[in-house]
């Protein structure tokens, strides 16, 4: 009884946690959209590299502000190719 308890208390500590770090990764890529960096709150930050997952996968984008140096990386879904974002 006690290990169903423990795991089901792990499980939610687990999800929550997750959670809160997808809502701050947000709150993140909200403000580097802005052209703001996050940590110093400067509009010093920029793209420093793109790599596309195909036509309809994700993006992986780099984000490197000028001015301290903060640095992260974010996974961005793309359209996909029904909106011509392809090219073909």
């Amino acid at each position: 009884m006690y290990l169903f308890i423990v795991s089901v208390i792990v499980v939610v500590l687990g999800t929550l946690t997750y959670y809160l770090y997808i809502k701050e990764k947000g709150k993140k890529l909200s403000q580097i959209q802005k052209g703001i960096c996050p940590e110093c709150e400067r509009p010093t930050i920029g793209l420093k590299r793109s790599k596309s997952g195909g036509c309809s996968g994700t993006s992986s984008l780099i984000y490197r502000c000028e001015a301290c140096g903060y640095e992260e990386e974010f996974n961005v879904q793309k359209g996909g190719c029904g909106g011509g974002g392809c090219g073909l």
